[in-house]
């Protein structure tokens, strides 16, 4: 029987089924957040559209300061009739300049937010903006900072 359970347990934890926990999902390279921060005043937090849903920042909560990894998760609620337009949906990484990485959110994102378990960032201020959009026509834009010990 202990032959059997070790038999087990060591062709479970060879595909990764035992032992294993929950799979980090990489958001910022540490390249990408070795990179030189945007000069003061050019993204500045706060400073949005807001004409299309809005975009609510569950966690990570702004003001906090995380290990990570992180669990990201935002809600898009539409403004009254208007439906959320997946097509407007986009997330940069500010630095110096802005990177589009909204490739890497689109498998977490739904009309109804962004869900993510496991969000891996490098140490450091990571600064992100979210774009939503709706069928009339409505952008809302969302920079938040994550900040990681």
């Amino acid at each position: 029987m202990k032959k059997l359970f070790l038999t087990l347990t060591i062709i479970l934890s060879m595909t990764g089924t035992v032992f294993a926990g929950p799979e980090r999902v990489t958001l910022i390279t540490e390249d990408e957040g070795a990179m030189k921060d945007a000069p003061p005043g050019l993204y500045d937090v706060g400073r949005v559209l807001n004409t299309g849903p809005e975009i609510k920042i569950i966690s990570p909560e702004i003001a906090d300061e995380y290990h990570p990894p992180v669990d990201i998760n935002i809600v898009f609620e539409p403004t009254d009739d208007a439906k959320v337009d997946m097509s407007k949906f986009k997330v940069e990484y500010i630095k110096i300049m802005s990177l589009d990485i909204t490739d890497r959110f689109l498998q977490y994102t739904t009309k109804d937010g962004i869900r993510i378990k496991n969000a891996d960032f490098p140490r450091g201020k990571h600064k992100l903006k979210v774009t939503i959009g709706d069928d009339h026509g409505g952008i809302t834009e969302e920079i938040f900072t994550v900040k990681l010990l």
